[in-house]
C-alpha cells in the first residue's frame, strides 16, 4: 500500500518510552499507510532490541537503522534517503502521537498532495500530567483555514506567526531531497534546523485542525530542560551560528522582503535566547568560567552579516529591557539582584499571558 506519511523516530538509549512512542502509530487502522524508521543511535540498552520486534511484528510498516552514536542530526541524515512516504514527521522517542488522531491526519495529508509542508497543532503534557494544546493562531483567533493550500509568501507576510515548533511541521519528503537538506551531527538542538532551513525553499503551506503530537516535557534531563540547555550552551550557540550562516549563504535566493524579514527575525530570536542563558539564566560562577565575551563577538558579527544588527536580547516581547545594553557599554551583566527581578517579572507575564490567551 503507498506509504503517505514516514515518521523517523531517533532513539538513543530510550528503552523505557520506545515501545509507548511505537503503540502510538502502530495501534491506529492507518498504519498500513504509515512507515516508521527507527534509528538506533547507537544504544547501549535495549532500545535496539525493542525496535527490532515491532520491525518484526509489522514487517511491511516498521524497519529499522541500526548505527553507531552520531547524535540527532545524525539519525535524520541516515534516514531521510529511505524514506517512502509523501511527507514525513520526526516523532522523537520520549513523545508519541495521539494514536486516535493519526488516520485524520494521514487521510488530510493525502489530500493536500500540493503542499511543502504541513502545519498541525500538538498538544504538550507537563510534570503533573496536565495536557495543553498549542495552536498557531493570533490570540486565539485562527488565522488559516484548515485544509486550504497557502502561497508559503502570505503567510509569510501575515505576520502571525513568528516561528514554527518541529512537533508541528510534516514536510513534503521530496522538497527534502531536492534541496539537498542535512542537520549538523554530533550535537544536539538540531531540530532548529529542521524548522528553519526548509523555510527557504517552501512554496506552498497547508494547516489541519488535527492535534497528532504529543510532547513530552515531564521527562527528567531532557534537552530542553533548563537546566541542560545551560550545561549545552555551547552547542545551542553552534546551532544558532548554522542558522545565520544558512541565512548569509541564502539570503540571495530568498526572492521576497517578506520571507526574508521572516527568516532574519527566526535568527535574531534564536541569538537572543542564547545570549539570554549567558545574561540572565547563568549563575555567576559558570559565567565568569565562559568565554562570552567571544560569543558576542561572534554572534554581532553573523547579526551584522544577517543585517540584522545590533544585537539585541530582550526579557519577552513586551518588557524590553535589552540585556546586552550593560555588556555594551561596561562588559558586565546586569547585577544579581537586578537579573532576579527581571526573571520574576518575566515568569508573571508568561503566566498572565497563558491565562489570557490559552
Amino acid at each position: 500500500m503507498k506509504k503517505v506519511l514516514s515518521v523517523i523516530i531517533p532513539t538513543y538509549n530510550m528503552e523505557s518510552l520506545l515501545a509507548q512512542s511505537l503503540d502510538s502509530l502502530v495501534g491506529s487502522p492507518a498504519i498500513d499507510r504509515v512507515e516508521v524508521v527507527v534509528v538506533n543511535d547507537g544504544s547501549r540498552d535495549g532500545s535496539l532490541a525493542i525496535a527490532t520486534h515491532y520491525a518484526e511484528r509489522y514487517p511491511h510498516s516498521v524497519w529499522v537503522i541500526d548505527k553507531p552514536n552520531g547524535n540527532y542530526g545524525s539519525t535524520i541524515n541516515a534516514a531521510l534517503p529511505t524514506l517512502r512516504g509523501e511527507f514525513v514527521k520526526v516523532l522523537d522517542a520520549d513523545d508519541r502521537f495521539d494514536c486516535a488522531e493519526l488516520e485524520r491526519a494521514v487521510d488530510a495529508l493525502e489530500g493536500l498532495a500540493g503542499a511543502d509542508v504541513v502545519v498541525m497543532p500538538y498538544v504538550e503534557v507537563d510534570g503533573r500530567g496536565a495536557h495543553h494544546r498549542v495552536d498557531y493562531n493570533l490570540y486565539s483567533r485562527k488565522v488559516y483555514a484548515t485544509g486550504q493550500l497557502y502561497d508559503a509568501e502570505q503567510v509569510f507576510a501575515d505576520g502571525a506567526i513568528r516561528f514554527f515548533a518541529m512537533h508541528a511541521l510534516a514536510y513534503r519528503t521530496e522538497l527534502l531531497r531536492t534541496m539537498g537538506y542535512r542537520q549538523s551531527e554530533g550535537i544536539s538542538y538540531t531540530d532548529q534546523q529542521w524548522t528553519f532551513f526548509p523555510m527557504f525553499f517552501v512554496e506552498r503551506m497547508a494547516f489541519v485542525d488535527t492535534p497528532l503530537y504529543i510532547y513530552n516535557l515531564a521527562r527528567e534531563g531532557q534537552t530542553m530542560d533548563a537546566a541542560v540547555q545551560l550545561r549545552s550552551i555551547g552547542q545551542l550557540e553552534s546551532v544558532v551560528v548554522s542558522l545565520a550562516e544558512y541565512y548569509t549563504l541564502h539570503a540571495e535566493e530568498v526572492a521576497s522582503d517578506e520571507r526574508k524579514h521572516f527568516l532574519q527575525g527566526v535568527v535574531r530570536r534564536r541569538m537572543g535566547t542564547v545570549c539570554r542563558k549567558y545574561m540572565l539564566d547563568m549563575g555567576d560562577e559558570q559565567f565568569a568560567e565562559s568565554n562570552f565575551e567571544a560569543t558576542f563577538e561572534r554572534l554581532s558579527a553573523l547579526a551584522e552579516q544577517c543585517g540584522i544588527s545590533p544585537l539585541r536580547c530582550y526579557v519577552n516581547g513586551l518588557l524590553r529591557v535589552d540585556l546586552l545594553g550593560k555588556w555594551r557599554r561596561r562588559a558586565k551583566r546586569y547585577p544579581s539582584l537586578v537579573r532576579c527581578l527581571l526573571r520574576w517579572a518575566d515568569s508573571v507575564m508568561v503566566r498572565l499571558h497563558a491565562l489570557l490567551f490559552r
